[in-house]
């Protein structure tokens, strides 16, 4: 169950708090100030999702206390909605003027209050929702529109944070440098995004919950499940990829079972097909506190799992003391 969303009831009359807080206690959970001062504090150490303020209160208005919301960066995406006695139309320009999102006019209406409340937190939600999706468009690889670096980091950030059992999971093909210098950067490109395409269709038939992608460039990946479908999840993968990667190759390389290419020496060897390795450090039973920590652990995870013949998962499941 989700956690209830926050209100902040801000008024210097007792009667007029405890009248909003019985319209909406039941479905929120509900927080209140009698002056400016506390109300900011408030605002600051609670992070509401609405606040609920009046105009007419000693030492500093209501009119003073939503500007002063709006300047501080802590506090400025908090909706407000002023309820005050004053129903002039100037007085409820200046509220609006001040950065409030409605105006509500005492003696209040009970339907008419509890339909603003939620429709102004609905509209928070959707902006909250918009803004995480300009963040993933503005971080997207270009190629397969998934989540880079920098949400990639965020995202094993939060599963420290948040003490989470999920397996962090490092993926890049074997022997891509050959095949892209031999069948040029369009196929490769086609492969990177075929790559991706199986990801996504693991997750979907693995019916993995949460399951994170990122594509941190190149032929390198991330991908962040609960530990305990990890196994499964890698096996699941390895599979698909080695049943079709041989469509990518002409007839001759698929019999040879490889390319002929220059190495990274400019001499001439034998390539095999594409194989893909992933190495999976699980947060489940490593105690990490930083993502560095977890990077450094799955590039050794990583040296692992490319030492070992053809597609593999090398999985660090060793406790730390």
């Amino acid at each position: 169950m989700n956690q209830r969303e926050k209100i902040l009831i801000v008024d210097d009359i007792v009667e007029n708090i405890r009248i909003l807080t019985s319209l909406l206690q039941e479905k929120y959970q509900i927080f209140f100030a009698k002056d400016g001062h506390t109300a900011l504090k408030l605002a600051k150490a609670k992070q509401p999702d609405l606040i609920l303020l009046d105009i007419i209160m000693p030492e500093m208005d209501g009119i003073e206390v939503c500007r002063k919301l709006q300047e501080d960066p802590e506090t400025r995406g908090i909706p407000v909605i002023f309820v005050s006695a004053k129903g002039e139309e100037v007085d409820e320009t200046k509220g609006f003027e001040a950065g409030a999102v409605d105006y509500i006019i005492k003696p209040i209406s009970p339907p008419v209050v509890q339909a603003r409340v939620k429709t102004h937190l609905r509209l928070r939600q959707a902006i909250a929702e918009l803004e995480c999706l300009n963040k993933l468009a503005m971080d997207a690889n270009p190629m397969t529109g998934l989540p880079g670096n920098k949400v990639v980091t965020d995202r094993i950030k939060e599963a420290l944070d948040t003490k989470e059992n999920v397996c962090v999971i490092y993926a890049d093909l074997d022997n891509f440098k050959a095949y892209n210098d031999n069948y040029g950067f369009a196929m490769g490109d086609d492969i990177i995004l075929y790559t991706s395409q199986v990801f996504k269709k693991a997750l979907n038939a693995c019916d993995v919950a949460n399951g994170f992608i990122g594509h941190i460039g190149g032929d390198d990946f991330v991908v962040i499940i609960p530990s305990e479908q990890a196994e499964y999840f890698a096996n699941y993968i390895i599979r698909v990829f080695d049943e079709s990667v041989g469509r990518f190759y002409n007839a001759e390389d698929l019999a040879g079972g490889g390319i002929r290419a220059k190495n990274r020496q400019g001499e001439f060897q034998k390539f095999p097909l594409m194989s893909i390795s992933l190495a999976g450090v699980d947060l489940a039973f490593v105690d990490y506190s930083q993502y560095l920590q977890v990077n450094d652990a799955c590039t050794e995870a990583k040296r692992v799992a490319k030492r070992l013949p053809g597609s593999s998962f090398f999985r660090d499941r060793r406790r730390t003391t």
